[in-house]
């Protein structure tokens, strides 16, 4: 009997499970509360796992000449002093790329062959467990009805967690504020840097060879942080010392658009509850340390459409959990696991005590990646 299959949510994760599941002939439903022309401002850092996911999806190839390869790290203080750097191009990472791009091109790419299957401007309303299927309903009254399966692919956010989970907090603030744009820096000839100051943190990303996405950090609570609820003003006033490209970034400013955040995770990682599944976001959101995002959706979605495509419902949600758990549990504490400290930093003792974890490891993210690709208990076997 063919499964009914709704997902939810047209972002990475959603998008990249509806091509697994029309690989298969598995047939579904997606709908998305987004409209179609909404795009987004940010940039978007892929490590080698989620290179590797695009090329089995066979959609790495279409994104030739949208992204930039990235070939090395660096992290530096706030004047551009180097505390560490490692080269992506060597051992362990020699047979996969890292690259960074628009998100939007990302997003097509993954929407190529799809856009007749996906029902946008569509509000999930309700989501009830009932025997073996789930009853939905949303603002597409053509689509309300039971489904044999529904995937939470909705992001962080996810209305689908917080109804299902109902009266559960489920989503983690960090009381940070962050903040990611896209400037114009014609040959800027940068790798990627990242900047690191007390609570504060700006990281600049090259996404091409005239373009770069940034991203900027503070936690609320630090003494810098009087912020008003103008975002241009507020990276002025944070990163108004910093050495290296910033000065130049901070000159563009009013030229950018700004997407104004905090920075969330979930309280713990979710799997599935009887006939409702979680991916990408929706089931792991953590902080972007080691920008495992996009590459966990892509892995979740990768796993769970080949278990879907080879048992019953019941016996590929157990599969998918069993072959995720482990890994996932170690992204999410590795990548969140700094964040209730990092008031310390506040302190030069705090500070020095991580300068010196950097220098002898390496840039955080980079150790964190070796981890993923050398340890095989973190696996996906």
């Amino acid at each position: 009997m063919t499964s009914k299959i709704l997902i939810v949510g047209a972002g990475i994760a959603g998008l990249s499970l509806a091509r697994r599941l029309k690989h298969f002939d598995l047939d579904f439903d997606i709908i998305d509360e987004k409209p179609s022309e909404y795009k987004s401002g940010a940039g978007i850092a892929l490590p080698f796992n989620a290179v590797r996911e695009l090329k089995d999806l066979k959609v790495f190839d279409s994104l030739a000449g949208r992204y930039h390869q990235v070939k090395e790290i660096n992290y530096t203080t706030t004047s551009g002093k180097t505390l560490g750097k490692a080269n992506l191009t060597d051992p362990p990472f020699d047979q996969e790329m890292f690259i960074a791009m628009k998100r939007q091109d990302l997003h097509a790419a993954l929407s190529v062959g799809l856009e007749h299957k996906i029902r946008h401007n569509t509000k999930l309303l309700s989501v009830v467990h009932a025997d073996d299927q789930v009853d939905v309903s949303c603002s597409y009254e053509l689509l309300d009805g039971k489904y044999d399966l529904v995937v939470a692919a909705d992001g962080i956010h996810s209305t689908v967690r917080s109804q299902n989970f109902e009266g559960q907090e489920t989503i983690r603030d960090h009381q940070m504020r962050c903040w990611r744009f896209i400037v114009t820096l014609p040959e800027h000839g940068l790798e990627p840097i990242y900047m690191m100051g007390k609570t504060d943190l700006f990281m600049a990303y090259p996404i091409s060879a005239n373009a770069v996405y940034c991203y900027g950090h503070i936690h609320e609570h630090s003494p810098s942080a009087d912020l008003t609820d103008n975002a241009a003003d507020n990276l002025r006033k944070i990163f108004s010392g910093y050495g290296g490209p910033v000065p130049e970034i901070l000159s563009k400013l009013d030229e950018v658009k700004i997407v104004t955040g905090r920075l969330l995770s979930v309280t713990e990682p979710r799997f599935y509850d009887r006939r409702i599944v979680f991916v990408g976001d929706a089931a792991n959101g953590c902080s972007p340390l080691i920008q495992q995002g996009a590459a966990a959706a892509l892995e979740d979605t990768n796993i769970l459409a080949d278990a879907l495509a080879m048992q019953n419902i019941d016996q590929a949600l157990e599969s998918y959990q069993a072959r995720r758990e482990a890994r996932i549990r170690w992204v999410v504490q590795y990548s969140d696991g700094p964040l209730p400290h990092l008031l310390k930093m506040e302190s030069w003792i705090g500070r020095a005590m991580r300068y010196l974890m950097i220098k002898s490891r390496g840039p955080l993210n980079v150790y964190g990646w070796k981890k993923l690709a050398t340890d095989r208990l973190l696996s996906n076997s």
